[in-house]
């Protein structure tokens, strides 16, 4: 399970928005020692972003500080669906169509580039299908005492 802490900023019909720190540095980065990408962070500004969370069964109000917890599969089930899927069908509809026209570069890359928009839209049908699936998205695990909170900075 994938977790990280927050603050609760709004509680609805069993959801609710969290706010959490934006993780845009490795460790190293983080001590001053690093590769440079804390430089990024720094132009980013506000490192707080909004994450939609189920409630469960946990009570929560605004101003709580949580523990928000992803599965991993949740996780592999959404690269797969973004990533990967309009990929092999950019390639596959690359393929076709060379095989269907008899070869040539811009038949490949007509029928790559509808196999990517037919891959993009299934990835768009996929998220709205599994928008409301608890099981795929962030849940509250527990309230926490807020040490590392994003809401400090709020």
């Amino acid at each position: 399970m994938i977790t990280e802490t927050g603050r609760v900023l709004e509680v609805a019909d069993g959801w609710a928005w969290v706010a959490c720190r934006r993780q845009v540095e490795c460790a190293r980065c983080a001590e001053g020692r690093g590769c440079g990408g804390g430089v990024l962070g720094k132009l980013l500004g506000d490192r707080l972003h909004k994450v939609r969370a189920a409630t469960g069964s946990v009570a929560v109000a605004p101003g709580d500080q949580v523990l928000i917890g992803l599965g991993e599969d949740a996780v592999l089930r959404a690269a797969a669906a973004v990533y990967l899927v309009p990929l092999l069908l950019a390639l596959a509809g690359g393929v076709a169509a060379v095989t269907l026209a008899g070869g040539g570069d811009l038949a490949a890359l007509i029928g790559a580039v509808a196999g990517l928009a037919l891959g993009l839209g299934w990835a768009r049908g996929y998220s709205r299908r599994h928008a409301a699936d608890a099981a795929l998205q962030p849940v509250i695990l527990r309230l926490t005492d807020g040490a590392g909170c994003a809401g400090a900075r709020l």
